[in-house]
């Protein structure tokens, strides 16, 4: 089994009987990060857990999510999420729900993309933001010896980005990076980034965001 498929029976498996706490380490930062009614993307959006909290925080919250099993599972956990999931992945997410968002989150999903990828998924995460925009992530830095040719002890595709790198990237458009903290997680090989960007450029005059 390919590293892409064994990625993809992993989530297949977890959208049936994985566990996970009703409410993620990212979400404390939603009410901070963002101003009410704000436009956010979940990308990666799982089993729709962050976007709900996005919801009850007062931000017109979407999710996208490439595996099927989980945006069923999405979807069965809040009627509210109706017509706010779709499917897409990284690294070229198009413009899911017509694109513009004022803001995305993307957590524990850039670890499934190699270096290669990551220039193109950040790229494409700008495309689908209007001009003023910021980004929240959360960045999973596993242990460099657990890892084996890209690949976790659980089979998955598994990349260690950078902070520093990531912030490059991002500063090529125009972002700034203004929040880094590293979060506390029950397992010891795992250490988590959360990192808040923003923009501050205006749209052009005459553009449909102006």
């Amino acid at each position: 089994m390919s590293a892409v498929s064994a990625t993809a029976a992993f989530y297949d498996r977890w959208a049936m009987a994985g566990q996970e706490a009703e409410r993620s380490a990212i979400a404390r930062y939603f009410a901070a990060a963002f101003e009410a009614g704000t436009r956010v993307l979940d990308v990666g959006c799982g089993t729709g857990r962050d976007v709900v909290a996005l919801l009850d925080t007062g931000l017109d919250a979407y999710g996208i999510e490439p595996n099927e099993a989980m945006r069923a599972r999405a979807l069965a956990r809040d009627a509210r999420l109706a017509g706010r999931i779709g499917s897409a992945a990284l690294p070229d997410i198009g413009q899911p729900f017509g694109g513009g968002f004022d803001a995305i989150v993307c957590s524990a999903v850039l670890m499934h993309l190699d270096s290669g990828q990551l220039p193109a998924a950040l790229a494409s995460l700008d495309a689908a933001l209007a001009p003023r925009a910021r980004v929240l992530m959360g960045v999973p830095e596993m242990r460099p010896e657990l890892l084996r040719d890209g690949v976790d002890p659980d089979g998955r595709l598994f990349t260690n980005h950078r902070p520093e790198h990531v912030h490059r990237l991002l500063a090529a458009s125009g972002f700034a990076l203004v929040r880094h903290d590293d979060i506390a997680t029950p397992s010891s090989d795992t250490r988590w980034h959360v990192l808040l960007f923003e923009r501050e450029r205006s749209a052009p005059i005459g553009s449909a965001r102006d």
